[in-house]
């Protein structure tokens, strides 16, 4: 068993997992293979040094990534490793909060909430306090609360008025969670922090337990997290931390670099091993790579490198319009696809979201499959909010933000004055909102009255009856007899609206098969509502879905920072210019450089054998256009290892002077430099390379407007352009 966690593993990897004792820093390149080293060395520890699995703590950042580590140990050592604590940072809060949290004031069956249900707490304590919502957001104060929480914000860096509405309004949020018995995302670190820092038995068990901590993303961790980890770490100092500081990219969320050099400081005696080693790219790729990231300053020094060949050159191309750039990748991905290359092993990869407009036209108008990988998450939709809602105060009735969300969906007559008095009833009388509805209620009156009592009533039925019938009938009884389920399927008032609550009841019943699928994780030991708990509290701790067909082939178009942890053998890095990336943001500080070049380090090791990097002379972008300088990050790869194509032209014979009539050409095939002649003039046909044969119907500046025929229509061209020539009567 043992010759099988040490299999395939370099000289570094086998020295990461065998090194049991003390402190360690792996500084695990791009595609060394760091989630290989981390589940051989749980597997190590259990098999070869008989630890306890219970004794061993493994952190990662996504519940995807837990549960891969999870199935990797157990294929290695074939027995269950329950016992061990293999989590994201959060989730690993929600389950030491659910025994220790009584000491600091809440009930063990609390429940979590999300960013947006944090915004409409907010959004109510506002109107409660005659904060008017144009001026402040909900949303944003929310955001604010949260990066307060998380220590990424003091009060003092905030500026008048928003300053004291948020003095005034953070207390209250706060606690309005812990009289509800809520507590947000930030609270899942925070208040496991507090029971660490304030009730040293509590911080006693944990750190006798986990005699071994494993870290992954180190680089990612924030304040809080870091503080989490060196408290548990403190008595054993069995720290193995995993990460690459050219990786850091997640600065805007709160991640810190400097915990890197924090560690270094709280554990002198670390040992540093080096996993530099690729097992994904071609070697020319890494060259570059390693080539740009060493501009960065103060950090440690690593050259990746690859056993896997060479490879190609990196491919520069330079486009007259972003429209070219976008045929440019189009024409590449369809030689490549031709060619056996299947579509998902390509990326198009650019620096945000409204960069990706381009490539989707060309993409629908050639009947390309693509997905734009977004953040939409199937527990975001208004219905799955709506349902968790209502289970929410099955398991706790006096959950009033549940009962404020789903009192009038669907309809039952109840106003924003009337519920407003239910506020103020409950307020003045220390009650829950659901205990205000009873027979002998002065606020409420007739049909809402009745629809308001069999609502509460209907809550109390099946919260007598959890442990009496399955979840799966209580599901079913609850969106039957709140109307729920009639409400979506009487809404066929257009045909819009009647697709969208088709779309709605389907989601309702993926919702149960979701719920079936959780339901089976649980031995006979678990009653229903322990479950229904558990199940709520895994809804909410659940990573963010995206809505892609995952049956078919597909470009994906996603931003640098959504394609962190994959890999695909073709890679595009679009939009390549000053001020788009790197953003013109960071330009402003040389700081900011820095993590847009390790943004651009992680696109380029993003690929496994092709990697192209495009941009355009001039772009059509936020309603104007724009001539940009070429990124800088492209001028940092070694000219070995690039080739340049299209309209390369020197910086100088670009933005020193306007081109009038002639261009700089260059030669794809003889590397060399060539002028042309461009005369043209409005009711001149042409010729586009691209576009095939058009007329020219108005000049303006140096660029000109182009019919072409159906479907291709108007086209704005540079004026003095190789792509295209006039054709000669």
């Amino acid at each position: 068993m043992k010759e099988k966690i040490l299999e395939n593993l370099n000289q570094q990897q086998v020295l990461a997992v065998k090194t049991v004792r003390g402190p360690i820093m792996a500084v695990a390149g791009a595609g060394s293979g760091k989630t290989r080293v981390l589940t051989r060395r749980i597997a190590y520890l259990i098999e070869d040094q008989g630890i306890f699995p219970g004794n061993i703590l493994a952190i990662t950042f996504t519940n995807k990534a837990a549960e891969e580590m999870r199935n990797r140990v157990f294929n290695l050592i074939e027995m269950p490793v329950e016992g061990a604590w293999i989590s994201t940072f959060h989730a690993m809060g929600a389950k030491i909060l659910r025994s220790e949290i009584h000491h600091l004031g809440y009930k063990s069956d609390y429940q979590i909430i999300d960013d947006e249900d944090s915004a409409i707490i907010v959004k109510n304590l506002m109107k409660e306090h005659n904060y008017d919502r144009k001026n402040f957001s909900p949303k944003i104060t929310s955001n604010l609360f949260a990066s307060i929480k998380g220590q990424h914000t003091s009060f003092n860096s905030l500026g008048e008025p928003i300053r004291s509405m948020v003095m005034q309004l953070y207390p209250l949020y706060n606690a309005y969670l812990k009289k509800n018995n809520l507590v947000d995302f930030q609270d899942l670190l925070v208040l496991v922090l507090d029971l660490f820092r304030n009730y040293p038995k509590v911080l006693k068990k944990y750190q006798d337990k986990f005699e071994y901590i494993l870290v992954d993303e180190f680089q990612d961790t924030n304040d809080l997290q870091y503080e989490i980890v060196k408290l548990l770490s403190k008595k054993h100092r069995n720290l193995f931390i995993v990460g690459d500081e050219d990786q850091s990219i997640y600065a805007f969320r709160g991640s810190n670099i400097e915990n890197i050099k924090k560690f270094i400081k709280d554990f002198p005696e670390y040992l540093t091993i080096m996993l530099n080693q690729n097992y994904r790219s071609k070697d020319t790729i890494l060259k570059a790579a390693n080539s740009v990231i060493k501009n960065n300053r103060n950090r440690i020094k690593k050259e990746l490198y690859s056993t896997l060949g060479s490879g190609e050159k990196i491919i520069h191309f330079k486009a007259g319009t972003d429209e070219e750039e976008a045929y440019y990748v189009y024409e590449k991905i369809k030689h490549f696809w031709k060619n056996g290359i299947k579509l998902n092993d390509i990326a198009i990869l650019y620096r945000n979201n409204a960069m990706s407009r381009r490539f989707e036209d060309i993409f629908l108008k050639y009947n390309v499959p693509h997905r734009v990988i977004g953040n939409i998450s199937f527990y975001k939709r208004k219905e799955i909010k709506d349902i968790i809602a209502y289970l929410h105060l099955v398991i706790n009735m006096g959950d009033d933000y549940a009962f404020s969300r789903v009192y009038n969906t669907p309809k039952r007559g109840v106003g924003n004055a009337t519920f407003a008095r239910l506020v103020e009833e409950a307020k003045e009388n220390n009650l829950k909102l659901i205990d205000v509805v009873d027979e002998e209620s002065e606020i409420l009156k007739g049909k809402s009255k009745e629809n308001l009592l069999n609502l509460k009533n209907t809550i109390i039925s099946l919260k007598e009856k959890i442990n009496q019938q399955s979840l799966l009938d209580t599901y079913d009884e609850l969106i039957e007899k709140t109307g729920y389920k009639a409400m979506l399927e009487n809404d066929d008032s257009t045909l819009d609206k009647s697709f969208q609550s088709e779309r709605r009841l389907d989601n309702l019943n993926e919702f149960k098969s979701l719920m079936m699928e959780k339901i089976s994780g649980y031995d006979i030991n678990f009653s229903n509502y322990e479950i229904l708990v558990n199940l709520l509290n895994d809804l909410a701790l659940h990573e963010q879905a995206q809505e892609v067909d995952d049956s078919g082939e597909y470009v994906s178009l996603m931003t640098v920072h959504a394609a962190k942890g994959l890999e695909f053998k073709v890679v595009f890095v679009t939009c390549l210019e000053q001020a788009l990336f790197p953003s013109s943001q960071s330009l402003t500080e040389s700081f900011n450089v820095d993590e847009e070049r390790r943004l651009f380090y992680v696109a380029l090791t993003r690929a496994k054998d092709y990697v192209f990097l495009t941009n355009s002379r001039t772009r059509f972008m936020y309603g104007r256009f724009m001539e940009n300088l070429d990124s800088q990050f492209i001028k940092e790869i070694e000219e070995e290892y690039l080739e340049r194509k299209g309209v390369y032209q020197p910086k100088k014979e670009i933005f020193d002077k306007p081109l009038q009539r002639k261009v700089i050409q260059f030669d794809e095939i003889k590397y060399t430099y060539r002028e042309v002649e461009q005369n043209v003039s409005v009711g001149n046909k042409i010729e586009h390379k691209t576009f095939g044969k058009g007329v020219v119907v108005a000049i303006e500046d140096d660029k000109i407007r182009v019919a072409f025929p159906r479907p291709i229509g108007i086209k704005i061209l540079i004026k003095d352009h190789p792509s295209y020539e006039v054709v000669k009567k």
